[in-house]
């Protein structure tokens, strides 16, 4: 099988879905599968080009010429998409074909560039949804419901789903969502995938063998109860609950606060630090990825989050991280989510709505008091994630999902990692939309 992976991020890019991609094409290689990774030249958060192309484990990275003004700007960001719409259209129309083109959501909508492409160079696409739009849009209020913008974008949306091949789904909450936009019929070409981490990579640690604190200046954290949230601090987070449970806690010094990352919401945990005079809420800049095993072992308690309206919609990966770094998870926000049920249903952690600021302090003052209930539960979160979440298992789900391009009754396959299976695509006519 060759297959490409349209994204507008890759390796060596921090993004969630750079790095997930990146994985994911790293042991599909194992596989046998031949992988194209195709994304921009810029970076998430803007800066310096990257190389046009290269090779990274097995893997021909394909970047295509786009501006890199990063998030910082509504503007900037545009034109960040825009450019790579173009780029990724001339370079999946000129570059050698391959069976199957695999696209994401980054930017919004690019699977109608895989669509199009696919359907005059004969290659099959896949459409995985890490988010849905225009819906996180509309829920975020960065879109009217009934604007002719949002009609617009809702029927590709539905024709690009159509006309897929094969979708692939983050949770059963979110094949719901599919299902209701696009029908039924569609039901029977959806897989449902759960993000993943590497739990070779990422595995518990105890405070006291974690050097983390004196590695990279934490000294001020090294006593503290530490209740962490690392990685992209986005629109579809929830961050007001957390901070007005800080602000509550002000008085108990033993506990802090830290935000490891950058993103749309730094300017919101800024204020507020400065509002209320919060030193209990420490502020990092993005830690390199080898580090963050070490990051998340030097944590009590991991948080994530996600606005209400969003169950369904988008899913944080942060949360398979939090459970392979076996510790207890606090999520706050969509009760609906997939997220909020996954930590009800095996006791890993706490899920708590958006608003409850004083359940959610009381909370971390009493796992703060019960050290041997928190360790409790982070064995609970580590057991999870090596039942379901771990990455072999996932990248397996989608090898299994992929074939079923060209050969739709495959089930699963009964293969190991030292097995390769090279899988050749029939040729096919469909229409466009």
């Amino acid at each position: 099988m060759r297959l490409t992976i349209l994204n507008q991020f890759f390796y060596p890019d921090h993004s969630a879905t750079s790095q997930l991609m990146t994985a994911l094409a790293e042991n599909l290689v194992e596989y046998g599968v031949e992988v194209t990774a195709l994304a921009g030249r810029g970076r998430y958060n803007g800066g310096g080009m990257l190389p046009s192309h290269e090779y990274y484990k097995g893997v021909l990275i394909e970047r295509a010429w786009a501006t890199s003004f990063g998030k910082k700007s509504t503007t900037g960001r545009l034109a960040d998409y825009l450019t790579f719409y173009l780029g990724a259209f001339w370079k999946l129309l000129t570059m050698p074909r391959q069976d199957v083109v695999m696209a994401l959501t980054t930017p919004p909508l690019i699977g109608l560039v895989a669509l199009i492409v696919g359907r005059l160079r004969k290659m099959h696409f896949v459409a995985l949804m890490e988010d849905v739009y225009p819906d996180v849009a509309i829920a975020l209020g960065a879109l009217k419901a009934n604007s002719l913008l949002t009609r617009l974008l809702e029927w590709l949306s539905c024709r690009m789903l159509r006309n897929a091949d094969r979708i692939i789904v983050l949770s059963d909450c979110m094949l719901e969502r599919i299902v209701s936009k696009v029908g039924k019929d569609a039901a029977e070409r959806i897989d449902v995938i759960h993000n993943w981490a590497d739990g070779k990579e990422i595995v518990p640690l105890h405070n006291g063998k974690n050097g983390l604190f004196k590695e990279r200046d934490w000294q001020g954290l090294k006593d503290k109860f530490i209740v962490l949230f690392s990685g992209n601090l986005g629109l579809v987070n929830e961050f007001s609950t957390v901070l007005e449970a800080a602000r509550l806690l002000h008085d108990r010094p033993e506990i802090a606060f830290v935000f490891i990352g950058d993103g749309a919401r730094a300017g919101e945990i800024k204020c507020s630090i400065s509002c209320h005079g919060l030193n209990n809420i420490r502020m990092l800049p993005y830690q390199p990825r080898e580090l963050v095993r070490k990051s998340l072992g030097a944590a009590d308690v991991l948080l994530v989050t996600l606005a209400d309206g969003l169950a369904g919609l988008s899913v944080p990966s942060k949360t398979y991280c939090s459970l392979a770094a076996g510790r207890p998870i606090l999520f706050v926000g969509d009760q609906r989510s997939s997220v909020a049920q996954l930590i009800s249903e095996n006791s890993c952690g706490e899920a708590i709505a958006s608003g409850e600021s004083e359940r959610l302090a009381a909370v971390i003052s009493e796992w703060a008091a019960n050290r041997v209930k928190l360790a409790g539960l982070g064995s609970a979160a580590r057991s999870l994630f090596e039942a379901h979440f771990d990455r072999r298992k996932a990248v397996k789900r989608y090898l299994e999902s992929l074939m079923k391009c060209s050969n739709p009754t495959s089930q699963t396959l009964d293969v190991s990692f030292e097995v390769r299976v090279p899988v050749k695509a029939s040729k096919f006519k469909k229409p466009i939309f």
